[in-house]
């Protein structure tokens, strides 16, 4: 059954971790996982070189990586896994110094959402002190990123991935009727 106006989807929770180790990236994956469920796709690893920002806390040859959850939830979940994602960037700090930055964020069939601790203006303030950011609009073939987007995000190097990250989102709803 295709949902009326004034109802919403579930969404595709997705994660993403800015790493220099790929072991500790495995780790977190493995214990996130038995909070949230079977991880059902991810990304290899982007370099993190658009900024230098995390160098001084987690050092050199940074990677972006993504992994996505196979249970869909409603929107508003993504606090649950922030909220549980901060005490593992806690958990796995070291003398005070992050070793993960870890990000989750949502897909729905026209965006994408990340979700921060850092207010901003164009940001959404949801609950529990954590804010949705909508960082690029999802397309058939195309994302679509905003003036505030990270440049990472704007540059369309993980464009491959969210388009086929939407795919199985899309096919996730057909098996679930929710769209034709």
């Amino acid at each position: 059954m295709f949902l009326g106006k004034g109802k919403f989807p579930p969404v595709k929770n997705f994660v993403s971790v800015i790493h220099s180790d790929e072991k500790l990236f495995e780790n977190f994956k493995q214990k996130i996982s038995k909070h949230f469920g079977e991880i059902d796709t991810i990304s290899e690893p982007f370099p993190f070189d658009f900024t230098d920002y995390y160098k001084p806390e987690m050092g050199e040859n940074l990677k972006r990586q993504f992994f996505s959850f196979k249970k869909l939830t409603e929107g508003d979940f993504i606090v649950n896994i922030k909220k549980k994602c901060l005490e593992y960037e806690e958990n796995f700090s070291e003398n005070g110094k992050r070793r993960l930055n870890i990000d989750p964020g949502y897909i729905d069939l026209y965006k994408l959402v990340l979700v921060s601790e850092k207010y901003m203006g164009h940001k959404i303030y949801l609950r529990e002190g954590i804010c949705a950011d909508l960082v690029l609009l999802l397309g058939k073939k195309k994302l679509t990123p905003f003036i505030w987007t990270f440049p990472d995000f704007r540059s369309g190097r993980y464009d491959e991935y969210f388009l086929k990250l939407r795919e199985i989102y899309k096919n996730q709803l057909k098996s679930l009727k929710i769209i034709p």
